[in-house]
């Protein structure tokens, strides 16, 4: 566990791939009469040497001197995670129900009090983790995955135990048994999260087992991405603008790829394809590589805990998008701690 970085910026192209042979597979069995198109393979493949290229100019190139940055005192950073599971609590009340079933109080879930308490939570218990460590925090690990999980989205049981993950490992707090199990515990998170909530469809009726709906979810996400293929760069910006104005870019990729007036998923690359074509993709994947790449470098005290939830979303993003505002505001929040953690040379 100590002798290797498991969690350096390259963790994002091994998911990548992984995603790829998963979606590979799954067109296979569950979606496509054909397999996957060649085109959208030598594209992922594209992007990820290009996401390469990004990381290890920064770490071969960039030498940096920084300083350690104190991020809030102890006791206000567990109030701040409480508050967001408390937040989160009045989210679901006021919504009526468990939105996870319930699939139509799961279409009005993510609430502006929503898109305040997840982020709130998300950021504090890392930060938490990170500078003030003890394991009776780990219970605010678990009430969040299972608070938020609620909700109805694989998504923030992945970013709330995967980014806890990632921050444990590297402040030296997970053993191998300990990593093994809670692998174990966000593997079957996420499979019971996404199949309770597709059971919970009225108007669908799903026949496949929770490990053939995570490989069908990979080929029906990798299907989208080959139908944006041939539309690459036809929107202009379109959905860019979207992401930091109003207006939901998931159904408007729905509406553009599909003609239908659905919410869908598109891959890391999906967006950024239709908007801007292959120089958007080379573009959006140089900067992840040598931001993340940055990150890695300095992290330090509280930077731990900012690079695990940067991270473990852009590693999110590879199924579901860069399509949500609130996930770029981790980004700025790291953009941020560079820049105080730089030391003028």
């Amino acid at each position: 566990m100590k002798k290797y970085d498991f969690f350096n910026p390259l963790i994002v192209t091994v998911a990548v791939l992984a995603f790829l042979a998963m979606g590979y597979v799954g067109s296979f069995n569950y979606r496509f009469a054909d397999p996957l198109d060649l085109e959208v393979i030598l594209t992922v493949i594209f992007a990820c040497a290009i996401f390469i290229i990004g990381y290890v100019i920064v770490k071969f190139k960039i030498d940096l001197k920084t300083n350690e940055i104190n991020f809030l005192s102890e006791k206000l950073l567990a109030v701040l995670v409480i508050a967001a599971l408390i937040l989160q609590t009045v989210n679901m009340i006021l919504l009526g129900g468990i939105p996870l079933f319930n699939s139509t109080l799961k279409a009005n879930a993510t609430t502006n009090i929503w898109r305040v308490a997840y982020p709130l939570f998300l950021i504090a218990v890392n930060l938490l983790l990170a500078k003030y460590y003890d394991r009776k925090y780990l219970i605010l690990v678990i009430l969040g995955a299972v608070v938020f999980g609620l909700n109805g989205y694989r998504t923030s049981v992945l970013g709330i135990l995967g980014s806890s993950f990632i921050t444990l490992y590297y402040l030296d707090k997970i053993s191998k048994k300990f990593a093994i199990l809670f692998i174990a515990v966000i593997a079957v998170g996420l499979m019971a999260v996404g199949y309770i909530a597709s059971q919970s469809i009225a108007n669908q009726h799903w026949t496949l087992n929770p490990l053939e709906l995570v490989f069908y979810r990979a080929a029906f996400t990798l299907e989208v991405f080959e139908r944006i293929l041939p539309l690459a760069g036809t929107t202009h910006g379109k959905i860019l603008s979207m992401i930091f104005s109003s207006g939901s870019p998931r159904t408007f990729v729905g509406n553009y790829v599909l003609t239908d007036n659905v919410c869908l998923t598109s891959t890391l690359f999906g967006p950024v394809m239709l908007d801007f074509g292959y120089i958007g993709l080379t573009v959006q994947m140089l900067f992840m590589g040598a931001f993340l790449g940055l990150i890695h470098k300095v992290k330090k005290g509280a930077g731990i805990g900012i690079y695990a939830f940067i991270l473990t979303h852009t590693i999110i993003w590879i199924e579901t998008g860069p399509t949500d505002i609130m996930i770029w505001f981790l980004y700025l929040i790291g953009i941020v701690y560079l820049i105080l953690s730089v030391k003028k040379k």
